[in-house]
């Protein structure tokens, strides 16, 4: 576990902005129990550092993320988060601009609708979501954690699988990797649309999630 205030004053805003849960600011991989899940994770993050996955011209592994898949209390949340905060505190760049971000699918929802009303925060809900997409330029969120992604938030009219689709495929053609957790089942994706099971093989490395004790949540 690192204390917060023993990192440079930019990264410890960066953390602090993040949006990662309390709970697990400061969590190390080291925090962790090692697990497949864990290993796989930590290989990614090594993929990111050596530069060939975030805006890589070029590079196979441009824009790959990481979905993770997993009962409730497994541990996919806390994954990211550690997997975030590495990138932050490691990763050269501007500490003016978002490496990372952490943000839960409802909120993400919530945020693409009040985007479109017209009111005081208008601007500011559209720049926000122009980050996430990466379409501000310098100002881009590099690394994006979009979690709990679940079947729950399906819709009839399919808008939010679409806006999940239109998100996710934004973000992958820029080179901007997305860390995507869900209780989902990888089979049952096509759900989100015919060829989301398709494109999330292709741009994110899959990574089934299962504590050795089971649900912590209930366990301990």
């Amino acid at each position: 576990m690192i204390k917060l205030d023993t990192l440079s004053p930019s990264i410890r805003k960066q953390i602090l902005n993040s949006g990662v849960p309390f709970k697990s600011m400061g969590m190390e991989f080291s925090d962790l129990e090692d697990t497949p899940a864990k290993v796989a994770t930590m290989e990614w993050v090594s993929t990111v550092q050596s530069g060939v996955v975030i805006k890589s011209p070029g590079s196979p592994l441009s824009g790959l993320g990481l979905l993770y898949i997993g009962s409730p209390g497994h541990g996919k949340t806390t994954l990211a988060s550690v997997a975030l905060q590495e990138l932050i505190r490691t990763m050269p760049g501007d500490m003016r601009k978002p490496i990372g971000e952490f943000t839960d699918y409802p909120s993400f929802l919530r945020l693409k609708k009040a985007s479109w009303a017209d009111d005081e925060d208008k601007a500011a809900n559209q720049l926000k979501l122009d980050k996430i997409y990466g379409n501000s330029g310098t100002l881009n969120v590099d690394v994006l954690v979009l979690d709990d992604v679940g079947k729950e938030y399906r819709t009839q009219s399919q808008w939010a699988e679409n806006v999940l689709d239109e998100l996710l495929r934004a973000r992958f053609n820029r080179g901007l990797p997305t860390i995507v957790t869900s209780n989902t089942p990888v089979e049952e994706w096509s759900k989100y649309g015919d060829p989301m099971e398709s494109f999330i093989s292709e741009a994110f490395g899959l990574i089934i999630v299962k504590a050795p004790r089971g649900d912590r949540r209930k366990n301990g």
